[in-house]
């Protein structure tokens, strides 16, 4: 009717409307399915809200595991050390150097708040320590001078590019900063060099064992027999030169002084004299723990009962005084600590430090942290996975040592087969197969002749370099070149040793389906010498097996030929045998992936 402002009833049809609105009296709200949207919006952004209420330290452990696991590219750097690690106990201590670096890097990080202000160009950083690992492995930068050798090829620094780039990345340059120190511990995963062997270790054994046969005579005793060896007894002694040097001692001491100075955050002159002083403790204790054994021994002639007790008293005697040293070198580490009071309300002072919430700040900053573990992850798994690939698996089993040896053809060329025989590593397992082969069985010349060696188990194996490593020097090395029966191209390294008696020379090289070639450095008594990676070994294709060769001659001091013609009749030989040699068909059966 006129003037009814009442508003038409609404159809069935307009019972749900998209664009419509409802009010509460205060806020207009929209209605339907915008209301839904809505709503899933804010889901969303509650569980990003929830995601960013994470502790701090949830992100640092996810960084963490990350991290740890991304190093698994740099598998020829693990693989070395963790067999340096397990075969020598003098540098075993620098395996619980990793884990104290990254506790010194997740404490430093702590005291800036887990900030993650990352920068990206820290992955070429990364990206350069893996190729590095695998540089390392595959070549060689030594100097070597009067018989010694110095690698300047360490794979501390390796790793320690890798934890440098891993802490721009992820946390700045602040984070670089504050923890560059327990960064520093990762260039000393390898604590000792080779050349401390020789130029230390030997002479400190020297004047200990000196030390304690002195001793000896001081109470009376006559120690008597080679090598330092005291008897007292007929079944009661000890060996003093190998256990003598305290040099294990020393070095753990020194290390544990040095890292636990810095915790306590001593003084630069402070930390330095209180590590020095740690290595002379240890050996200075050292000394005093052979005097005691000196001591038991004497007791022990008088008292035969006790005379079975001996290593179990040798141990003890190391074990307490070490256990004290620790102990002491703590207090007064502790006693020398600046202000700790004055230290921690500066630190709470402090901008930016302990900051409460989460570290990756704003969505930007959430986005940017993604985004660089995503290029971690895609940097160095390109690398992982194809490694994992590429191993073996199952793993490899036992080498069958028959098997092994009647690989050996029966004849090669003018050659016969005379006989095989193997030498095993320290678990009885085969490391070198050998074969014998004659032109004349009858004869046993043994300038016709040939040994024919496998190295099985093992990617990469020069018997010069063992033998430098003992102390045996080669006369003279060289090489020459070679073909196999499929046209494969053989490059030999060789060395000739001379001892008076006889006379070796070995030619070595290491195969691949594709060739074998030998790089051999170590022989050498002075100089510099580079031997360069191949490109395959730095990329990230899986590279196939290798089987590491020796070919040698013996002659007796007899032969009057000299060493000139004798190096020229065996290379001579050596192409000759190697003409005939099947050698894809060795590499396929015994070869290691490498």
């Amino acid at each position: 009717m006129p003037g009814d402002t009442r508003l038409p009833a609404p159809q069935a049809s307009d019972s749900v409307r998209l664009n419509e609105t409802f009010s509460s009296g205060i806020f207009t709200f929209p209605a339907g399915d915008e209301v839904i949207d809505l709503q899933r919006a804010g889901s969303f952004a509650c569980s990003a809200n929830r995601l960013a209420r994470l502790p701090a330290a949830f992100y640092a452990g996810l960084v963490a595991v990350l991290v740890a696991v991304g190093s698994l590219s740099l598998s020829p750097l693990w693989q070395a050390m963790c067999h340096l690690w397990a075969t020598d106990p003098l540098r075993s201590i620098g395996a619980v150097f990793p884990l104290v670096a990254c506790a010194g890097v997740l404490a430093a990080w702590r005291r800036l708040g887990w900030s993650m202000n990352g920068a990206f160009w820290a992955l070429p950083l990364v990206g350069l320590s893996i190729l590095l690992a695998r540089a390392f492995a595959a070549s060689s930068v030594v100097v070597g001078y009067n018989g010694h050798q110095l690698s300047l090829m360490n794979f501390g620094t390796v790793l320690f590019l890798y934890g440098s780039g891993a802490a721009l990345l992820f946390g700045g340059p602040r984070l670089l900063r504050a923890s560059i120190a327990p960064l520093c511990l990762l260039l000393f995963i390898n604590p000792v060099p080779t050349v401390f062997n020789s130029m230390v270790d030997l002479p400190l054994q020297h004047v200990s064992a000196s030390t304690a046969r002195s001793f000896a005579h001081l109470i009376g005793l006559q120690p008597t027999g080679v090598q330092l060896r005291m008897m007292f007894a007929p079944d009661f002694g000890m060996f003093i030169a190998p256990g003598c040097n305290g040099v294990r001692g020393s070095i753990t001491l020194g290390y544990l002084a040095l890292i636990f100075g810095y915790a306590r955050r001593l003084r630069p002159r402070a930390l330095i004299l209180t590590s020095l002083g740690a290595l002379l403790l240890g050996y200075a204790l050292n000394l005093f723990r052979l005097c005691v054994l000196v001591v038991y021994y004497r007791i022990g002639v008088s008292l035969p009962s006790i005379q079975k007790h001996g290593a179990g008293v040798d141990y003890a005697i190391g074990c307490t005084l070490f256990l004290f040293a620790a102990l002491g070198l703590g207090l007064l580490i502790r006693s020398l600590e600046p202000g700790t009071v004055a230290g921690i309300q500066k630190a709470k002072q402090r901008p930016g430090v302990e900051r409460s919430g989460s570290p990756l700040g704003g969505r930007r900053q959430q986005y940017l942290v993604a985004a660089r573990a995503l290029c971690f992850l895609a940097l160095t798994f390109a690398f992982i996975v194809p490694e994992l690939h590429s191993a073996a698996w199952p793993p490899a089993l036992r080498p069958n040592e028959q098997a092994v040896l009647s690989s050996f053809p029966a004849t090669v060329g003018p050659y016969r087969l005379t006989r095989t025989w193997a030498e095993h590593d320290s678990n009885g397992m085969i490391a070198l197969a050998m074969a014998e082969y004659f032109t004349s069985p009858d004869t046993g010349d043994t300038a016709r002749s040939f040994t024919f060696g496998l190295w099985v188990g093992s990617a990469s194996h020069l018997v010069a370099g063992s033998k430098f490593i003992q102390g045996v020097i080669a006369q003279w090395t060289g090489s020459f070149d070679a073909t196999t029966q499929q046209a494969l191209p053989v490059h030999f390294v060789t060395s000739f040793y001379d001892d008076g008696a006889s006379r070796q020379y070995d030619a070595e090289s290491t195969c691949s389906l594709s060739g074998c070639a030998g790089h051999f450095i170590s022989s050498m008594q002075k100089g510099f010498v580079f031997s360069a990676p191949g490109f395959s070994n730095l990329t990230f294709a899986p590279r196939g097996k290798s089987l590491p060769i020796l070919l040698r001659r013996e002659w007796l001091d007899s032969d009057s030929t000299p060493s000139a013609g004798l190096r020229t009749r065996f290379e001579s030989d050596a192409r000759l045998f190697m003409e005939q040699v099947d050698i894809q068909s060795l590499v396929v059966q015994h070869g290691s992936q490498f």
